[in-house]
């Protein structure tokens, strides 16, 4: 199955203060933010595996899928949400990570007292991470586009409301997680943490351009950083 390395990360000190929320930004924090960008640099390592399927239907709070190779096939139950991709003849599946290395030295800061550098080291590595999931989007709007066809939003199991987390079994059952030192725990939380699976269809039936979130339907809405500005 293909899979995508060496993504592009552009992180910036605004975006690791952002996670703050509305508190005073104290003199100093950009340029710890900033150190802390400059360190994940030498760590973060974003990789995505991914897989085309076409879709076979699409029910109530299931969705078909039948890899294009025609060596997989999987029903996800997405919930009651599953229209979200009604419409899609198509789909592009996906798991990326930054790898094992920036959560470690978070780990690390931590014990060591260093709990700021700690905490912006972690959300840059948030960050990086969307590096990997853009590059699925941009895949399934390019593909959509040369169809002449329209995307879904991209939705995960445990991120879309009635997509138990437990989804990630069906999900990654899909993808051979382990070409890009991924696992999926006993409790189904992706290992290394920095990492996420996603679903994204495209189709005739579809008119957005650009895959869209689903953070309107989460429910940590109102209190997310990272909730995307399409999600109004």
């Amino acid at each position: 199955m293909p899979v995508l390395r060496h993504m592009p990360v552009a992180v910036t000190p605004d975006q690791i203060v952002r996670a703050r929320g509305g508190r005073k930004v104290q003199p100093g924090l950009l340029e710890d933010a900033a150190r802390a960008i400059a360190l994940g640099e030498t760590l973060w390592q974003p990789v995505l595996v991914y897989e085309w399927f076409e879709v076979s239907g699409v029910g109530e709070e299931e969705i078909g899928l039948r890899s294009s190779r025609g060596d997989a096939e999987a029903t996800l139950r997405v919930g009651p949400k599953a229209g979200l991709l009604a419409g899609a003849e198509r789909a592009i599946a996906g798991v990326g990570t930054i790898g094992p290395a920036l959560e470690q030295r978070v780990q690390e800061l931590q014990a060591g007292g260093e709990s700021l550098q700690s905490y912006l080291l972690d959300s840059a590595g948030v960050v990086a991470l969307g590096a990997a999931g853009e590059a699925l989007r941009c895949l399934a709007e390019e593909a959509a586009s040369d169809a002449g066809w329209g995307v879904s939003p991209a939705v995960s199991p445990g991120s879309l409301v009635g997509w138990a987390l437990k989804g990630q079994r069906e999900l990654c059952d899909l993808l051979p997680l382990d070409e890009i030192g991924v696992r999926l725990n006993p409790s189904y939380v992706l290992e290394p943490h920095k990492s996420f699976s996603a679903l994204v269809g495209f189709g005739p039936g579809l008119a957005a351009s650009k895959v869209g979130s689903v953070c309107k339907y989460c429910a940590l809405q109102d209190t997310c950083w990272r909730r995307r500005e399409d999600a109004s």
